[in-house]
């Protein structure tokens, strides 16, 4: 598992290295030269605080989901920050990190695994409808500029997957059935891990009684009004506060870029970022940051070349992608965490101190 994530991280290096060498390197000392070094530290702070308020409204979000439980915010935000840490590191989408979450708070919090795997799933859920309004923004702003249709048509496949969605999570919450074929899948996906392998032979052992918890704890959460509506007001904030991270850096490198073009571009990346490719979605987000804004941004009337898109889209994977990924490490060592043993080839199962 170690050895297959470091080496999908060398194939996301690669991929930035290979686009690198389409740009015109000139262009970008040269723009780099000009940069207005007044308020560079301005922007970088706010930056900075931007990603963090993302990262605690996340946990929030999270804390809201569990309002029926006894858990505590000064679990709930390292946990988050370590969630942050392993969807960078793990070839398993921008979700990979939601198990470790929920075994995280089950420990440091003694809840049971299936409200916290239920947490962490509605969690999710609670997602889709901002990513389904910023769908069909993008949409709009698409068909009224006159982009081409391709990039119309993904969005309304991204929209597509975003119902199915939907109705996967409700379908568990109102049938059993669905309930147990998803702890099945959680089983086959942490059995590989061998972090979570020891908990995945008690799933086994113990599937009936699980299923039954996780199916109670599902009801609970996901047909709670202020779970919904507070969940999906932080949620919104969330995406709101991430086209702004992305707008900001195009501002630190005083490249203008229209609004619009940023609210089609962090939505579709976002979306396309979910699949199960690369590390923290390492060198396909940063190809298709630099070819949406080559392709939409003439049809605003702010022409962003690909060398200017690359630099705004790396300044922006500084603080997407590196500072959590530090936050992340020093919230591991808090919670006494090895993070070795996540993705590591360790035979041994979860420690039984975190």
């Amino acid at each position: 598992m170690k050895r297959r994530s470091i080496l999908l991280f060398m194939v996301g290096l690669i991929l930035i290295i290979l686009l690198l060498q389409t740009l015109d390197i000139r262009q970008i000392e040269g723009k780099l030269s000009k940069m207005p070094e007044q308020d560079l530290l301005v922007y970088i702070s706010g930056l900075f605080i931007i990603q963090l308020s993302v990262m605690i409204l996340s946990a929030l979000k999270w804390r809201v989901v569990l309002r029926n439980s006894r858990v505590s915010m000064r679990n709930i935000i390292p946990a988050t920050f370590v969630g942050y840490l392993v969807n960078n590191i793990t070839p398993v989408g921008l979700a990979g990190g939601e198990p470790i979450r929920a075994y995280i708070l089950y420990k440091t919090d003694e809840i049971s695994m299936p409200t916290s795997a239920s947490s962490v799933i509605v969690d999710l859920f609670l997602e889709i409808f901002p990513i389904f309004l910023m769908i069909l923004a993008s949409i709009g702003i698409v068909l009224s500029s006159g982009v081409p249709l391709e990039v119309s048509v993904l969005l309304v496949v991204m929209t597509f997957i975003l119902a199915v969605l939907f109705a996967t999570v409700v379908s568990i919450a109102y049938h059993r059935p669905y309930s147990s074929s998803l702890i099945k899948i959680i089983g086959k996906i942490i059995s590989v891990t061998p972090f979570f392998r020891r908990y995945s032979k008690r799933l086994g052992d113990e599937f009936e009684d699980i299923t039954q918890r996780f199916d109670e704890a599902m009801k609970l959460q996901l047909m709670d009004n202020k779970i919904i509506i507070q969940g999906v007001f932080i949620s919104v904030l969330v995406w709101i506060l991430r086209v702004l991270r992305l707008y900001v850096s195009f501002l630190v490198l005083g490249i203008e870029v229209a609004l619009p073009t940023v609210v089609v571009v962090e939505t579709v990346v976002s979306a396309v970022s979910f699949l199960p490719l690369l590390p923290g979605a390492l060198g396909i987000w940063e190809w298709t940051s630099v070819e949406l804004f080559s392709i939409i941004s003439p049809y605003s009337g702010i022409n962003i070349s690909r060398e200017y898109a690359a630099m705004g889209t790396l300044m922006n994977r500084v603080f997407l992608y590196l500072i959590p990924c530090i936050i992340g490490v020093i919230a591991a060592f808090y919670l006494g965490l090895n993070i070795s043993k996540i993705t590591g080839d360790d035979n041994e199962g979860p420690e039984e101190s975190v």
